[in-house]
């Protein structure tokens, strides 16, 4: 491996997720190997990180070449997930995959290709296809806030502290809209008008929970009344701004 070459992570963060992650692994495998086709050399690695599955998760990670597996100790949740992945992983660039969504195989490619072209940009996000009948309205603000659209330089994912890890994101989730949140606010970023993965509505899932919504124009469903299904606890409303006056201190916007 020359000294240059780029070194990638993938970290999927899986629970119970046996149904759907052999096609998530496939999907990222493949796209490890069109970015290499495309002649883009890269050190990758593909983790899994399962969150303490009482299912064949760990046995199909396990079982699937390529793919490192790590096991948390116990349920942490998405947000220590994904850390814990680039925390036991020392690639230049992030990329992150939930463990029932996809990689289109042009997404590693076109996500480093950008960055490495301009060493200005933080990360780079590009469009989703998302498998759900959608108001036009919706889906630049999902691109803006998904966990699975982007790549992201790995300093500035430690400036940012990683993804909230407290046990009320665990339950209630959108640490992921706080991180993008959080990069959006630091760092410059630019999109890619290309559409290079997939996100799937499965059960519960927070495209499933706002089906009603997302029917909707935002300014039709800020009038219905209709609830998102959406929880901000005391302690997720402290960790939320104590994150952006983090970010508001690396700017020097505060004293």
């Amino acid at each position: 491996m020359n000294r240059s070459t780029p070194t990638i992570a993938v970290v999927i963060p899986a629970y119970n997720a046996a149904a759907t992650l052999a096609r998530t692994l496939a999907s990222s495998l493949e796209s490890v190997s069109h970015c290499r086709r495309q002649g883009l050399e890269i050190e990758a690695e593909i983790i899994v990180v399962d969150d303490r599955s009482t299912d064949a998760t760990p046995t199909i990670a396990q079982n699937t070449p390529g793919v490192r597996l790590i096991t948390n100790a116990v349920n942490r949740g998405p947000g220590f997930a994904r850390n814990e992945g680039v925390r036991q992983s020392s690639a230049q660039f992030l990329f992150f995959l939930d463990a029932d969504d996809v990689f289109y195989d042009t997404h590693i490619h076109s996500c480093l290709s950008a960055l490495l072209a301009d060493d200005a940009l933080g990360y780079v996000f590009t469009r989703m296809r998302i498998d759900m009948p959608m108001h036009s309205d919706w889906p630049p603000s999902l691109d803006e806030s998904s966990p699975i659209n982007f790549c992201v330089r790995r300093i500035w994912h430690e400036w940012v502290k990683g993804f909230a890890e407290e046990d009320d994101f665990r339950t209630y989730r959108t640490e992921d809209t706080l991180y993008r949140m959080c990069l959006r606010k630091l760092v410059k970023h630019a999109k890619i008008d290309e559409q290079t993965c997939e996100q799937f509505v499965s059960p519960g899932n927070a495209l499933d929970r706002q089906r009603d919504k997302f029917k909707l124009s935002k300014k039709d469903w800020m009038a219905s009344g209709i609830d998102d299904g959406f929880v901000m606890t005391e302690q997720m409303k402290a960790v939320s701004i104590e994150r952006l006056l983090h970010v508001e201190r690396l700017l020097g916007n505060t004293r």
